[in-house]
Parts: C-alpha cells; sequence; structure tokens
C-alpha cells in the first residue's frame, strides 16, 4: 500500500479493483477525459467514496483485492458478489471475478497485476492502432474475457491483411472478425 492522499489510501496496484475486477479493461479507465482512475488510483478518493469493498479491503485491511484476505470466503458482501457476476449480473466483465480471485489466492497480487499489465498494454495496442472510435468497449470486453494467447494469433491473422491505405473502420472491421471467432467459440457474441 502506498501512501495516503486526502485521507484515501492508494493501492500499489491501482488498476487491480477490490471487487475482483481489473479497471485498467475498463472503457472508463480509458477516456480521454473524465478518466476513472481505477480502485484507488490517485485521485480516486473523490470518485469511489463509498465503495464498500475500498472501505473494508483496503482502508481497514490494508489490502488491494479481496481475494487476498484470509476471509474472503465468508464475506457476505464478496459471496453476493460472486453470486451477482454467476447469475444476475447483466455486466460481462463480472464474469471472470472468481477466477481472479482465485489466482490472486494461488499465485499472489504480483503475478495478477503482471498479467493484467499485460492485457492492458494488448489493449492499449488495439485502441491507439485498431480503434474506428465505436470498438472500445468491445476492445475491453475482449480483453478481459478471452485469453490472450488466443487474442494475439487472431490479432496477427488480422494484420497481415492490413494496407497502408485501410481506413480505421476498414482495419477495425478485420480486427472485430478474427475476434469475433473466438467469441464465438468461447460461447458470446
Amino acid at each position: 500500500m502506498k501512501a495516503q492522499t486526502n485521507n484515501h489510501p492508494v493501492k500499489t496496484h491501482p488498476t487491480i479493483g477490490a471487487c475482483g475486477l481489473d479497471c485498467g479493461l475498463c472503457p472508463s479507465y480509458h477516456r480521454d477525459t473524465n478518466r476513472l482512475p481505477g480502485c484507488c488510483g490517485e485521485a480516486s478518493g473523490t470518485r469511489m467514496p463509498g465503495c464498500g469493498f475500498i472501505t473494508c479491503c483496503v482502508k481497514q485491511r490494508g489490502l488491494d483485492t479481496c481475494g487476498q484476505c484470509n476471509e474472503f470466503e465468508f464475506c457476505p458482501r464478496v459471496m453476493k458478489h460472486l453470486e451477482q457476476a454467476k447469475h444476475a449480473d447483466s455486466v460481462l466483465s463480472y464474469h471472470p471475478v472468481a477466477a481472479n480471485f482465485e489466482f490472486v489466492r494461488k499465485n499472489g497480487i504480483a503475478k495478477w497485476s503482471a498479467r493484467e499489465n499485460e492485457k492492458i498494454a494488448f489493449l492499449k495496442i488495439l485502441l491507439a492502432d485498431y480503434n474506428d472510435g465505436r470498438s472500445k468497449t468491445f476492445y475491453c470486453l475482449s480483453v478481459q474475457l478471452l485469453p490472450l494467447d488466443r487474442l494475439k494469433p487472431a490479432l496477427a491473422q488480422a494484420q497481415k491483411k492490413v494496407t497502408a491505405k485501410m481506413t480505421p473502420k476498414e482495419k477495425t472491421l478485420l480486427v472485430r472478425e478474427a475476434f469475433g471467432g473466438w467469441r464465438r467459440r468461447w460461447g458470446w457474441s
């Protein structure tokens, strides 16, 4: 845990959400203006002052994520969160939360952060080079939900078809089609 700013802790891994999400894979994290800073990132105290996960996990226990907590399997807030992610949640990005917590428990926060930073770097390439201005959410979800060892070859295949004369929209279409095959194989479109 880093120092506090305005009585709000700043985490060592601010893109790692206390709730098990990776804020660095959220479209709101990649906005040009009014960008969300991540879970307890710089200036987050005014953006997420009432988050129960931050209050318990970060402020009271000094952890980066609930997956590090010895009591996480008995926590009503976490259990409700995991159950909603499985059944009731309409937000696809919550589906990997249980697997994220399990990865942290088995491998530690540093390894999860390194894995997520690799995903963020890949996402930044997609957003910089293959975004028609309307595909940010698609790319964020793809990188969050699909394995990089599937997405990287799909991007490489699409890159082989890119020409210098292509518009951003045409390049984006190639990548979306390449990713679409993997999305269908994993059961979501």
